[in-house]
């Protein structure tokens, strides 16, 4: 099957033989169009391409699983638009020829077919920057899958596939409440905005429900971040 596109045009369904050599890695910037010169590979967020030496450099991506955002600008700032699986030969058309300085996978599915950006999922939307968001991570450092979660809560994580999974967290904005049980029960930790490497003390691998709970600090006592 022909898995081309000649643009950022959404395609609903695209099935791709990924080869061997490729199939850990779950985008692939290249320099050149048609896949030619220097690439670079990642399997996770990348805030800022200049890190990597390859910011403004690409001319054409391929994606092998999940929904990514593209920004124009680093830290998921500027233009940004949102690619599913499939092969991009040329960023002309669209005006982002070597103007990409950062990308992020917007979240996981169990099937390995990411993204929550498809309209049909309930949690999230690949619409970044227009509301709340928290996203967790399964590994330390936020690396590993991640799952979104949207300003409405997931009450229980058990059927997502990323329950007990946790390791670490962003949170966009506001303060969000995480709980070790779903139904937002339990051991309950507040977060409030920003990247969170590692879990509290005695809270990595559990949390089973979050939801947002206001822009503002929540309580009258001064924050206790570290949980201890």
């Amino acid at each position: 099957m022909n898995c081309r596109k000649s643009g950022f045009a959404f395609v609903v369904a695209i099935a791709c033989t990924i080869a061997a050599s490729v199939a850990n890695a779950q985008l692939v910037l290249y320099e050149q169009d048609n896949f030619g010169g220097q690439s670079i590979r990642s399997g996770n967020s990348v805030p800022n391409l200049a890190d990597n030496g390859f910011n403004d450099r690409a001319s054409s991506i391929k994606i092998f699983t999940g929904q990514w955002q593209v920004c124009t600008d680093a830290y998921f700032r500027g233009r940004c638009e949102t690619l599913g699986p499939g092969e991009y030969p040329s960023l002309r058309s669209s005006g982002f020829n070597n103007k990409v300085s950062s990308v992020r996978e917007l979240g996981w599915t169990p099937d390995g077919g990411g993204g929550w950006g498809n309209s049909g999922n309930e949690y999230g939307s690949g619409n970044w920057g227009s509301g709340a968001r928290a996203v967790l991570y399964e590994d330390i450092g936020l690396k590993g899958r991640s799952f979104v979660v949207n300003a409405g809560g997931v009450p229980n994580l058990k059927r997502t596939g990323f329950n007990n999974t946790a390791s670490s967290l962003r949170i966009e904005s506001g303060y969000w409440l995480f709980c070790s049980e779903p139904n937002y029960e339990g051991d309950c930790r507040t977060f409030g905005p920003g990247d969170h490497k590692s879990m509290p003390s005695g809270f990595n691998d559990r949390v089973s429900s979050g939801r947002r709970l206001s822009s503002n600090y929540p309580y009258r006592n001064d924050p206790n971040w570290s949980g201890n």
